[in-house]
C-alpha cells in the first residue's frame, strides 16, 4: 500500500510504502462504531440527576384517612404518583464518568479500520518532515487551500517536531494538531483530511502492527 508524500507547495513528491494489515483493511462500521462511543461515554459526565420525594417541597399530611373515603391510600402529595412530586429511581449524578471496558485489541482494531476508511477516500496524505519545520502559519494555510481541506489532522511525531511549528499550527481554524501516541478514532473520523509526517506514520504503524 503506497500513500502520497507531498511538500508545503502541495505538489506531490514520491510516495511512501505502509503496512497492509494498518491501512489496507475493508473498514468495518460495527468496530468503528463501538469505539467510537467508547471514547465518548469515557469523557461524557454523569450530569442527570433527579429528586426524589424526600427532597422536593410538599406537605406531608397524609392526604385522607386510611379507610372508609372510597379511595386509594395515599400517605403524602410528594409521592412520585402525583404531579410535582419526587421522581421514583432516576438517576443520580456523582460527578463519575460513563466508562466502559473495551478490550485493547479492539481499541487497535478500530483505529486501523478507521485509517483505512480514510485511505480509501484519499483523505489521508504524509507531509515531509523537512517541511513540517519552521514554517509560516500563513505558508501553511496557503498549503491546505492548495489540497483542498476544509479541516484537518496533523498527527506529528514528538521527537522530530519543533515547537515554533506547532505555535504556528494553532494560528489555523479548523485544524488540530496531536502527537502518535494521541491518535484516535474520534479525530480521525471528525476532521476531513488527516495529514502525518514521515517518521509519525512510520510510528503509528510500528505501533499498530505489534
Amino acid at each position: 500500500m503506497k500513500i502520497n508524500e507531498i511538500g508545503i507547495d502541495g505538489k506531490r513528491i514520491s510516495e511512501i510504502s505502509v503496512s497492509d494489515k494498518v491501512f489496507s483493511l475493508k473498514p468495518r462500521k460495527d468496530i468503528i462504531k463501538t469505539v467510537v462511543d467508547w471514547q465518548i461515554s469515557r469523557f461524557t459526565k454523569k450530569t442527570g440527576h433527579t429528586l426524589t420525594r424526600r427532597f422536593v417541597s410538599g406537605s406531608g399530611k397524609k392526604l385522607g384517612p386510611q379507610k372508609g373515603s372510597g379511595n386509594a391510600r395515599h400517605g403524602s402529595v410528594t409521592a412520585p404518583i402525583f404531579v410535582g412530586g419526587g421522581i421514583a429511581h432516576g438517576p443520580k449524578a456523582r460527578g463519575n464518568n460513563r466508562v466502559r471496558k473495551l478490550n485493547k485489541k479492539v481499541r487497535k482494531l478500530g483505529l486501523m479500520h478507521a485509517l483505512s476508511s480514510k485511505v480509501q477516500t484519499k483523505q489521508i496524505n504524509i507531509l515531509s518532515d523537512k517541511d513540517f519545520k519552521n514554517f509560516k502559519s500563513k505558508d501553511f494555510s496557503s498549503f491546505l487551500k492548495k489540497i483542498e481541506s476544509k479541516s484537518t489532522l496533523v498527527i506529528y511525531d514528538k521527537e522530530k517536531s519543533d515547537e515554533i511549528s506547532l505555535k504556528n499550527l494553532k494560528n489555523i481554524k479548523n485544524l488540530k494538531n496531536i502527537p502518535v501516541i494521541g491518535a484516535n478514532v474520534f479525530d480521525i473520523l471528525k476532521y476531513q483530511n488527516i495529514l502525518f509526517t514521515n517518521s509519525s506514520i512510520k510510528k503509528l504503524e510500528e505501533r499498530l502492527s505489534k
